[in-house]
């Protein structure tokens, strides 16, 4: 009874194996698509250099969610484009938070910033060997907004923010 209960467990093993193969057979002869915006970043902050060698742009993957009177938003900076080492700047303000990294060696005598007029709320300056990443909300003109996360994810600045009527 042993052999003939191992038997049907082998089969059974061998059984998966042959459909998960053929699976990934069919799997792998489909063509792949092409990287969206969630393996590159969908916003790009340009550069204004003052002086040094200075990335052209600050990739950031932004993501809003409204909802009824309000949204929440989830921004990631690619400060590994430029940067090795990220920390976050401690802090208990609600409405702005900052973050260090340290620059590569090709951009540490970068002097410059980057901002765009349609994201006024992210900014990137780079001075003194260090770009320096800030989520602002200050300037926001609504009373109901916040910032409800941060932290270093995957060694990048990551900050979700909600803003409501």
């Amino acid at each position: 009874m042993k052999n003939h209960n191992q038997n049907i467990i082998l089969s059974g093993i061998l059984g998966a194996l042959v459909v998960v193969g053929i699976i990934a057979t069919k799997t792998s002869a489909q063509p792949q698509p092409e990287p969206g915006p969630i393996f590159a970043p969908n916003v790009k902050l340009n550069v204004q250099r003052a002086s040094g060698n200075c990335p052209n742009t600050v990739g950031l993957w932004w993501m809003g969610l409204p909802y009824e009177g309000g949204a929440e938003h989830t921004v990631v900076a690619d400060t590994r484009a430029f940067a090795d080492t990220t920390k976050l700047v401690p802090s208990n303000h609600q409405h702005f938070v900052e973050f260090v990294s340290n620059l590569h060696s090709q951009y540490v005598s970068c002097v410059g910033k980057a901002y765009s007029e349609e994201y006024v709320f992210y900014n990137v300056e780079f001075k003194h060997k260090k770009a320096y990443f800030r989520v602002d909300l200050r300037n926001v003109n609504t009373p109901g907004k916040l910032i409800v996360y941060k932290t270093v994810a995957a060694f990048r600045p990551y900050v979700r923010w909600a803003i409501a009527d």
